[in-house]
């Protein structure tokens, strides 16, 4: 049993729509290319903005670097982003560095220094949440429940989650997807509402269906490992994390790649389960490494190598275009 598998099965081990027209070669080509410069436009005109001072553009350029095709300039230079912005005070960079400092994630790994980002950022997060901010509202009783930035005062939890929970019920019944995630999380968290794990991966389902590659990943957790003990069941979880793989999701890879390698969910085939572990360590999920270690003590050069060309000439279904048209 390997080390990343090994995480996951202790926990009970554990469609992206993107059906679209299908483009003949070339409209796909000259699409990519068009999103190409697109991408590159957006990053030298946030780069500007930020230079020049600007603490939003600081954000959206560390949201870059975290969430986009930038991050290989790593995430280091994102914190030094979000941490510009915090220096002003901005919130987006004061919980961003709250964030980093906790999990080490660019910074060193600082729980004091963490907290005080999360106090700094405190009375920004209470005015939103009094103002019917829902994500502040669930970002406050966040704090108040795992006591960052603020001492531990669960019926201030419980008021907070139980508050956003009300908003975003008629916000679900609309459609809303994002709302969907949301509701799930304060489901299984189960403070200020009623526990109801079930009704939670319905929801993160929903958003899955919808082709929200973060659902992909949440309905995928939640079936695939049982994650807050929801029944198991791998092959369900198996379907959604694969098309949030494809969606280019790195822990949705990691998971993926553990999969094959051990047949959960889906037959094992070790070429797969090289390129979607070396995928996810390409995108610096650190859990895959030792998994594909020990996976490729295990299998054939030839295994190893054809696993790693597939990883190399991969690329995200939204990047791809099919060679003909229906």
């Amino acid at each position: 049993m390997r080390q990343f598998a090994r995480g996951v099965r202790g926990t009970l081990v554990c469609g992206a729509v993107f059906g679209a027209m299908m483009l003949g070669t070339a409209q796909a080509q000259d699409e990519e290319d068009a999103r190409s410069d697109d991408e590159k436009l957006l990053w030298e005109e946030t780069l500007v903005a930020a230079e020049e001072g600007s603490t939003v553009a600081m954000c959206d350029l560390g949201e870059l670097i975290v969430r986009g095709k930038e991050a290989q300039r790593g995430l280091k230079v994102a914190a030094k982003w979000f941490g510009k912005a915090a220096e002003q005070d901005a919130l987006c960079g004061l919980m961003r560095m709250a964030e980093f400092h906790r999990r080490g994630r660019g910074v060193e790994e600082n729980i004091a220094l963490s907290d005080s980002f999360f106090a700094r950022a405190l009375p920004q997060v209470s005015a939103l949440a009094r103002g019917g901010d829902i994500q502040m509202q669930i970002q406050l009783a966040k704090m108040h429940h795992k006591a960052l930035g603020t001492p531990e005062d669960l019926e201030l939890a419980a008021l907070w989650y139980r508050n956003a929970a009300t908003l975003l019920e008629p916000l679900v019944r609309a459609g809303d997807i994002d709302a969907h995630k949301k509701l799930a999380n304060i489901l299984i968290i189960g403070v200020g509402v009623d526990r109801d794990v079930i009704r939670a991966g319905k929801l993160y389902e929903v958003a899955a269906t919808a082709g929200d590659r973060a659902g992909l990943y949440l309905a995928g957790v939640m079936f695939f490992t049982g994650k807050a003990k929801h029944p198991v069941d791998h092959e369900r979880g198996f379907y959604w994390l694969f098309k949030a793989a494809e969606a280019d999701h790195p822990r949705s890879q990691a998971y993926v790649g553990a999969a094959f390698a051990q047949g959960l969910g889906v037959e094992s085939d070790p070429v797969e389960a090289v390129k979607w572990l070396q995928l996810a360590i390409d995108r610096g999920v650190g859990a895959a490494k030792p998994e594909l270690k020990e996976l490729s003590q295990d299998i054939t050069e030839k295994q190893l190598k054809q696993g790693k060309a597939l990883a190399e000439e991969w690329r995200p279904i939204f990047d791809r275009g099919l060679a003909k048209s229906s």
